[in-house]
């Protein structure tokens, strides 16, 4: 994490949505889609197929065509019925942390953002309707609105130009040091997330105030 020059200058807070605002459960999707299907458990999770989920969070392909994807991965002949797929695909998203309630004091005296690598059918069909917090920021870039993921270099400097301030004026909290790295590199402040206790020690160390 690297300290701005002073705790004034900081006047956008930009947070990462899933293992920071929200609890991740893929376990929970494999064990559904195993009792679904009956395919183990371990099976399901090592034929993840992740260079196409990566394009489906860049928003390269359909919805249907991820699904027909991830199917497709499973070994032969696979009964999964789309529904059962996207039932699974519910069961990713948890709770909300208590870094939740955090965004909601810290937005009363900053701009607050959301940056996340993410999909359209979390997006539109869960989050956007279980959660409180995208009702307390001032904007968010998903990944698949924009095409590009973190820790890519553009998804930073399209935040930056829609938020329309200067790198050193933001901090951004993500749970991947990947990108974080990626984030300090043109010249945001990054801190890594690693707990609700050791974010609130950060977040005061570098002056933003918390109340």
């Amino acid at each position: 994490m690297r300290d701005p020059l002073s705790g004034s200058m900081i006047k956008s807070i930009i947070f990462d949505i899933g293992g920071v605002l929200l609890n991740i459960h893929p376990d929970r999707t494999y064990q559904y889609l195993s009792d679904t299907i009956d395919i183990d458990v371990k099976s399901i999770e090592s034929r993840f197929p992740w260079e196409a989920h990566c394009e489906y969070e860049r928003g390269r392909i359909t919805n249907r065509e991820w699904f027909e994807i991830f199917r497709d991965s499973l070994p032969q002949p696979c009964c999964l019925k789309e529904k059962d797929f996207w039932n699974a695909w519910r069961l990713l998203l948890g709770q909300e942390k208590p870094t939740a309630q955090l965004l909601k004091k810290i937005s009363k005296n900053y701009s607050t953002w959301l940056l996340s690598n993410t999909n359209p059918k979390h997006i539109q069909d869960e989050i956007e309707k279980r959660y409180l917090f995208p009702n307390l920021v001032d904007g968010a870039i998903y990944s698949f609105d924009v095409h590009c993921r973190k820790p890519e270099e553009k998804i930073y400097h399209i935040l930056l130009n829609q938020i329309g301030i200067k790198p050193e004026q933001c901090v951004f909290i993500d749970d991947l040091i990947d990108n974080v790295h990626a984030a300090e590199k043109v010249g945001i402040i990054g801190i890594h997330f690693l707990s609700y206790d050791h974010l609130i020690k950060d977040l005061l160390k570098i002056g933003v105030s918390i109340s």
